[in-house]
């Protein structure tokens, strides 16, 4: 049996008496994003910044849209700490069988906890944004095709190029997301003690040396993931089963580099 399977198989395990609590989460975070995104929306169409026949943003009133766009990303910020509630709930099912849905808001108790939280947040937002952006490589070949898919689909050349180089993009995106978002995340709601430098730059090198074995798992989960991009529902119960599975994983190899004095 592969290394895959197993952890899949634990994870499915640490998931018996677990999903409906964390279900309930994952519902409860999508309704927060939702409810930001409809504010955000709502303001525009309040300052008569978005068109009602097309939904974009009208020229004249970019930047007041840009100013409802960043309080946005900031309530958005603010209220991060529930992702992290999120990743909690995954790291206690696989640790311990059990969580409860008092773990989506474990990062909220205490300013120490909620700041520090914040920042390290804030900076692997930024750290994966700056490499996103350079990595980008759909805005790049919208730039020299001076198109893009939100003009509309055609069946031509143009198009296909754009959409080949669009999911070339998410790709690379995950896996920046890999090698530099998740296993901080993970480490911080398994282990909330350390410094907040340590999960902002500790574990790059760690991230480096377990790539493959994280890219494998991923694309073991492929069929539910693209299960999951055509229907919403599959979604709900792909992503507990991947976390569970992802923070199964960093749980062992956590533990083999603790043992060897690594991290």
């Amino acid at each position: 049996m592969s290394t895959e399977k197993v952890i899949k198989n634990q994870a499915k395990d640490s998931l018996k008496n677990n999903w409906s609590v964390i279900i309930a989460a994952e519902l409860a975070v999508c309704t927060v994003v939702l409810l930001i995104d409809a504010l955000l929306y709502g303001f525009g169409f309040f300052t008569k910044a978005i068109d009602t026949d097309t939904g974009l943003v009208k020229e004249g009133k970019k930047l007041i849209f840009t100013f409802g766009a960043c309080g946005a990303l900031t309530a958005t910020i603010l209220v991060s700490p529930l992702i992290n509630g999120l990743f909690k709930m995954f790291c206690n099912t696989s640790l311990y069988n059990r969580t409860e849905i008092s773990d989506l808001f474990y990062f909220f108790k205490g300013a120490h906890r909620y700041i520090k939280t914040l920042v390290i947040n804030i900076t692997l937002l930024f750290i994966f944004s700056v490499i996103s952006y350079g990595l980008d490589v759909y805005s790049y070949a919208c730039y020299v095709l001076g198109a893009s898919l939100k003009s509309g689909f055609a069946f031509d050349f143009n198009t296909l190029i754009l959409i080949v180089f669009f999911i070339v993009s998410v790709i690379i995106k995950v896996l920046i997301y890999l090698l530099f978002v998740h296993f901080p995340l993970v480490a911080y709601s398994f282990d909330d003690s350390l410094p907040a430098s340590k999960y902002m730059f500790g574990y790059i090198g760690f991230s480096f040396r377990h790539f493959a074995k994280t890219v494998k798992l991923v694309i073991s989960f492929i069929g539910w993931i693209v299960l999951s991009c055509a229907f919403i529902v599959p979604a709900f119960y792909a992503l507990p089963y991947l976390m569970t599975s992802m923070t199964t994983s960093a749980r062992w190899l956590f533990s083999i580099e603790r043992n060897r004095g690594v991290i």
